[in-house]
């Protein structure tokens, strides 16, 4: 991995998250106490540039409309205490700010429902990646994530991604690609190993597979692989883990780091998210990333 100079520009899904942690999911029909209920900003996109400014990095964020209802309000003054450029979100009083409810249990579990009925977004546009190094794009932004890659490819700018199949139109687009154990269990995706050759043969160079405690594979284009553990901590609440992780990524891929480097240190970021509730705003500086690494 090469040293990079420039912004990074997140584009994907912006929203809110409501977290309500329980003692225990219940059984169907069943019943369980809320120990804590709380509202914080989310979305991928969102937690993705929210760890990386709060590493140092130049971030611009854009994405899914936000509307201007309580939800959209909550979301932009939040924003404010953020290290993050955000003169481009798309505000659209038309819209309702898209939210998820996430049943989250004291052992880290989760359920989540999302509710976004009005994804629209502005198509991205060279312009915009005037002076930008790397775009981490989500690809439930539709046709409209597929065509930001396909700038970012022709202004040779590098491309993340999350959650792909092999036969995803924006694989070809891509750089790397993170896809969460999770993502692949419910597509029905089959093996790991296999799901990252079908990705390499699409064209990506690096494909990563998270799995949560049990740590996380990647897979190069030159056949290489290895495996990086999970670091241990009293996990509190697993929202935003995987941005984190994406977020850890692309800052050692910024600092010219080796990927084993890169993925160390994106493990260590998921770690310390988890320790706190919300998805974002965790993680100030890479020495407390680094401290962790190193103690483990």
């Amino acid at each position: 991995m090469a040293i990079s100079s420039g912004a990074v520009l997140c584009y994907g899904f912006l929203g809110i998250d409501q977290i309500v942690q329980v003692p225990w999911f219940p059984e169907r029909n069943g019943h369980t106490r809320v120990l804590r209920d709380e509202e914080f900003v989310g979305g991928e996109a969102t937690n993705t540039a929210v760890t990386l400014g709060g590493l140092g990095v130049d971030v611009r964020l854009m994405g899914c409309a936000i509307g201007e209802d309580r939800r959209g309000a909550f979301f932009l003054r939040a924003m404010r205490q953020f290290n993050l450029d955000v003169r481009k979100l798309d505000i659209d009083p038309s819209v309702r700010t898209g939210h998820t409810v996430i049943l989250s249990d004291v052992n880290g579990g989760r359920t989540i429902c999302g509710h976004f009925l009005d994804v629209r977004s502005r198509p991205l546009t060279e312009a915009d990646l005037e002076g930008v190094a790397l775009l981490s794009v989500d690809p439930f932004l539709g046709e409209n994530a597929i065509r930001a890659a396909k700038i970012a490819r022709a202004c040779d700018v590098t491309v993340f991604a999350i959650e792909l199949t092999p036969d995803h139109q924006l694989a070809k687009f891509c750089d790397v690609v993170i896809n969460s154990a999770g993502f692949m269990r419910r597509h029905r995706m089959g093996p790991p190993a296999d799901v990252a050759v079908g990705l390499l043969k699409a064209g990506v160079e690096t494909v990563v597979i998270t799995k949560g405690k049990l740590g996380s594979q990647v897979f190069q284009e030159n056949g290489n692989s290895f495996d990086q553990r999970a670091y241990q901590v009293s996990a509190r609440e697993t929202t935003g883990a995987g941005d984190a992780f994406r977020a850890g990524l692309i800052y050692g891929y910024l600092q010219g780091w080796t990927l084993t480097r890169s993925v160390q240190f994106a493990s260590g970021s998921a770690a310390i998210t988890c320790t706190r509730a919300g998805g974002a705003g965790h993680i100030h500086g890479e020495e407390q990333v680094l401290k962790l690494i190193a103690e483990e």
